[in-house]
């Protein structure tokens, strides 16, 4: 179980930012957390040690009683580097075991009794002890000697034989944490480690510790500090008399009876904890004597949090984190004010170090996400009998400013906000690459359980075809189908996240520890696999349709006759390469966004017979009048102006609406109502925070997320959901919708018309509000003709592509609105560009995915062509002030939000650089060629798919695909009010333009390596 170090590197994560390093400060060298105690027992022989369910032991008491325990170990042999197993339920026997195991120079290890027998058979057969304190172990464990221990006081009497005494640098204790193979790791801990924490909280928190409830099961490690620290100091630990941890009645009741000072809880039980008291505040008079209490174990909630600290200002809560493997925890933050969105991991303790590091292990800067690696004193010693998982996480420290030769890989994410405080961003373990995006099995199993009836779910990657595909397998009841469940998925999840297939079981195979088997379900993916009836028995052996087949079978892995492509699993990046090898095989161009119309084989190859693309398919007349009928919204009051109300954000996660919030948390008090797509409010906010984090924004104050859904009526609310909304929101601001050029309008129509239809009834409920939505100047009917800043006449000319059809609806559904009373305001946007100051781009433009393609393939295409240029930052700034109540919205209010500052896109290509120089330029033909051959993720599939075939390398080959929206656009209002607003509205964007260039370079470089990696989002 021992690791090495290595030579140091050299390298400073300091300067970037990447690394947070607790104060240096002294600690006895030659000292044990036994030499703590007994020094303690020295000093207070009479004062109480421990209060329990039927008495109470002083220090004098403990020290015959462990004494006991220690002569009874000797005798069969424990000493230094030696395990003892504690089978014992009773926390006065566990703790007398502990300092009585410690006194031999052995390490405890406490067993759970009500474990499965063969998981204690496992468990002690890898562990080894020389000796187990407690209860006999189950049938077939190893043979080892067991010993008893007693809790009631004894008279005093010889002290057992001299031990050898444990050093520093001893383990202390092990605990068994979870391990994906089936078989628990068990962690090791050192006497340095825990003396250290011990000693930094007797520095920090010894006014508060006077009498310490025991509140972890003994099984978790937060359990030790309950335990031991207070026998540090002179203190008394209270071993609660209870049912269990949710039998509040008895916590609060002992609380309050012997004066508890400080305690621990798991976040979810001080949930439940803090809505008990909230509810019977005749009862918060049992914690009086509370002065502080440590949360740790999961993420806490801010809500509930602040919740306890309104009911409780005279206590401190102190968020606590640090893993089993690092002497239990390394990382406080003591809870403030300020923490209302999210809390902090905090700081590092004394003679410990954090650092955050990529999946190479460079330091990341600060502000951006990396695994949390710790180092320092609290290192424990690895897992026992464990060598290649222990060289696995406990990694050699290259750094030469951070202590230590090994540094500890937690498998947590996080990032250093401004202020230098820690953060909590998820898991590495849950945490995979489909298509460039990084996916969390977690969530979409999660989500996938709360469709009734569905009972058990395990998602997993299938990398055996040409792309990697996630597939669900799950259980569930005979009336659950498996389409109810895909659309269940699609509701509930965003698309990247929507499982490809979906494998139905009677149950999942389990491992001995109650774990779903992974290895199992993998090796049923080839069976569960989608086929056909052969080709050559359904098609003609030369048939365009049988060749089509065999396509499908090479590229996708998979084939049918008259199966729906994405019903079988198919990606926009599947699509892109059936398009490559349809032109290699046929000879024919198309475009991904015909394969995708053409989903089946038989249509597919009446597109090749075709030879060309499809004719953009019409909107039924009949149909566009339906989606153009807006219906009466009844004679409701408009909000008055010194009652606003809240503002109802839709689109928080997407690239401009991560920025509007942004803007709008900046520019008043007023709450914001974030309403995501999620399975539940927290996983809602969840998906908030993580996008403002990448957005490059700290902590914001002032939002909350509401979990709902633009495609379903009300929003997916609840009716009381609803009502509130139409009570407290004064302002909406609609961010949200589906943008993709691909997709035809029928497909659009749900989400961009109906759900805006939504929300404009919603904006006429109860009172009238104001409601601001954000369109395109694509709404034309072709680039460069005259668009002002007025509503288009419904008479006009449907644009040519269906998410603008989709948006000219939306803009006369608000023209509708607006002319019943309803205070509305359209703001069209062309390009929107970089954030001014980071350089932050939305990595779904056409502009940033062609940027970044010509830096994964080293060249670049020729064009002549501009393209207008508004940073996302400006934009969020006029569409926070639109919603400012002292300044009221005109009647039909239309802004064309384009800054008068066009860029050639040659300007964009020249700067970027491959080494010293800058990227050559290649023809058009060539360029493709080199796409087509790194097909690789989802974002060069979708860049793929808005790229014109070779035939455009005739004329100008982005013509199309980039346009300069400035070309016939009207912005006289716009400028007005970005000049009203002090906007930087027509200066140079020269440096705005290198600071995003520098930007795209620096993670392009990071992930040139990684076929599957990209900075596309999940919006």
């Amino acid at each position: 179980m021992t690791v090495s170090g290595t030579d140091r590197a050299g390298r400073d994560p300091a300067e970037v930012g990447a690394l947070l390093t607790g104060p240096v400060r002294p600690r006895p060298v030659d000292k044990t957390v036994v030499d703590l105690i007994d020094n303690t027992i020295r000093q207070h022989p009479d004062a109480t040690a421990i209060i329990h369910p039927t008495g109470t032991l002083s220090y004098s008491d403990v020290d015959r009683l462990a004494d006991a325990v220690t002569a009874d170990l000797l005798a069969v042999g424990a000493g230094r580097g030696d395990f003892v197993a504690l089978l014992l339920d009773d926390r006065v026997g566990l703790l007398v075991a502990m300092l009585g195991t410690m006194r031999t120079g052995a390490a405890f290890v406490p067993f759970d009794r009500a474990w499965p027998a063969q998981r204690q058979v496992r468990m002690l057969d890898g562990l080894g002890p020389v000796a187990v304190v407690g209860s006999h172990p189950p049938d077939g464990a190893p043979a080892a000697p067991v010993v008893s221990v007693r809790t009631d006081p004894v008279p005093e009497g010889s002290r057992p034989p001299a031990a050898v005494r444990p050093r520093p640098t001893d383990p202390i204790y092990a605990f068994f944490t979870s391990g994906s193979t089936g078989m628990p790791k068990c962690a090791v801990n050192l006497h340095h480690g825990l003396v250290n924490r011990f000693l930094s909280m007797t520095e920090r928190f010894a006014a508060d510790g006077g009498v310490v409830l025991q509140n972890s099961a003994h099984t978790f490690d937060s359990s030790i500090w309950q335990l031991l620290w207070p026998l540090t100091r002179g203190a008394t630990v209270v071993i609660p008399d209870r049912t269990g941890i949710l039998d509040f009645d008895a916590t609060l009741a002992q609380i309050h009876r012997h004066g508890v000072t400080m305690t621990d809880f798991v976040p979810s039980i001080f949930d439940l904890l803090v809505e008990r008291l909230q509810a019977r505040p005749q009862e918060r008079h049992l914690v009086a004597s509370l002065r502080q209490v440590f949360i740790g174990g999961e993420a806490a909630q801010p809500h509930t949090v602040q919740a306890f600290r309104r009911m409780f200002a005279e206590v401190r809560l102190t968020n606590t984190y640090g893993p089993t493997e690092a002497s239990i925890g390394s990382v406080f933050h003591a809870v403030g004010d300020d923490d209302r969105q999210v809390i902090p991991l905090g700081l590092p303790l004394p003679n410990t170090s954090v650092l955050l590091l990529d999946e190479h292990g460079d330091p990341t800067p600060r502000g951006e996400i990396g695994e949390i690696h710790l180092a320092g004193v609290c290192l424990g010693a690895g897992y026992h009998g464990d060598a290649e998982r222990t060289r696995q996480v406990f990694v050699p420290n290259p750094y030469d400013d951070v202590a230590g030769d090994l540094l500890y890989r937690t498998g947590d994410f996080g990032w250093v906000r401004e202020d230098g405080l820690l953060m909590f961003s998820g898991r590495r373990d849950a945490q995979v690459q489909i298509a460039g995006v990084r996916v969390d099995l977690g969530e979409i199993e999660y989500a996938l359980t709360t469709l009734p009836g569905v009972q058990q779910v395990k998602a997993v990657v299938d990398e055996a075809g040409a792309t990697a595909m996630l597939v669900c397998f799950y259980s569930a009841d005979r009336g659950v189908t498996e389409a109810e469940l895909r659309d269940h998925a699609r509701a509930a999840l965003p698309g990247a996240l929507v499982p490809s297939r979906f494998v139905r079981l009677a149950t999942l195979p389990l491992l001995s520890n109650g774990k779903v088997d992974q290895e199992r379900l993998r090796r049923r993916l080839a069976g569960a696999a989608p086929k056909a009836a052969d080709s050559e028995a359904v098609y003609p052996p030369e048939s365009i349709e049988a060749r089509i087949t065999q396509i499908w079978s090479r590229v996708l892995g998979f084939s049918a006759h008259d199966d729906d492509f994405y019903g079988l699993g198919g990606t926009s990046l599947g699509a892109a390469r059936l398009a490559v090898e349809f032109e290699r095989t046929f000879g024919v161009r198309l475009d991904v966004r015909d394969l995708i119309r053409a989903a089946t084989v038989p249509a597919q190859a009446e597109l090749v017979r075709r030879g060309r693309p499809l004719p953009p398919p019409a909107v039924a007349p009949n149909e566009l009048a339906r989606d153009l009928r807006l219906g009466d919204l009844g004679r409701v009051r408009v909000r008055r102006v010194d009652d606003p109300g809240a503002i109802l954000l839709v689109g928080a996660t997407g690239f401009i609406g991560t920025h509007v919030l942004a803007a709008l948390a900046a520019q008043s008090d007023r709450p914001v109502v974030c309403l995501v797509r999620a399975t539940d409010d927290e996983a809602a906010r969840r998906r908030v925070t993580s996008a403002l984090a990448a957005a490059g924004y700290g902590e914001l104050f002032g939002w909350s997320a509401l979990a709902g859904d633009l495609d379903r009526p009300h929003l997916g609310l609840t009716a009381a959901d609803w009502r509130r909304l139409g009570r407290q929101v004064g302002t909406i601001v609609d961010a949200g919708g589906r943008v993709d050029t691909l997709r035809d309008y029928a497909e659009l129509r749900t989400t961009n018309v109906h759900g805006l239809r939504t929300l404009i009834h919603l904006a006429g409920t109860h009172v009238r509000k104001r409601l601001i939505s954000l369109s395109t100047t694509t709404v034309r009917d072709a680039p460069g003709t005259p668009l002002a800043e007025s509503f288009l006449a419904p008479w006009s000319t449907l644009p040519p592509d269906g998410y603008s059809r989709s948006k000219w609806v939306g803009e006369q559904l608000i023209r509708a609105a607006a002319e019943q009373g309803v205070p509305a305001a359209v703001v069209r946007l062309g390009e929107v560009a970089a954030h001014s100051s980071t350089g932050h781009a939305n990595p779904r433009s056409s502009v940033t995915m062609i940027l970044r393609l010509c830096l994964r393939l080293g060249v670049r295409p020729p064009t002549r062509l501009h393209v207008d240029w508004t940073p996302v930052d400006l934009v969020a700034r006029m569409v926070a002030a639109l919603t400012e109540p002292r300044h009221p919205v005109a009647p039909s209010t239309v802004l064309n939000v384009v800054a008068p500052a066009s860029v050639p896109i040659i300007d964009l290509l020249s700067r970027l650089r491959a080494g010293a120089g800058a990227l050559p330029e290649v023809p058009y033909d060539r360029f493709l060629d080199r796409a087509a051959d790194v097909v690789g993720d989802d974002e060069t599939a979708r860049c793929l798919a808005v790229l014109r075939p070779r035939s455009a390398a005739e004329t100008d080959a982005l013509t199309g695909v980039l346009h300069d929206a400035l070309v016939g656009t009207d912005t006289i209002r716009a400028a007005r009010m970005a000049r009203e607003l002090g906007l930087e509205w027509g200066t140079s964007r020269d440096r705005e333009i290198d600071t995003m260039i520098d930007r795209l370079t620096r993670a392009v470089s990071l992930s040139v390596d990684r076929p599957y990696l990209s900075s596309a989002t999940v919006q």
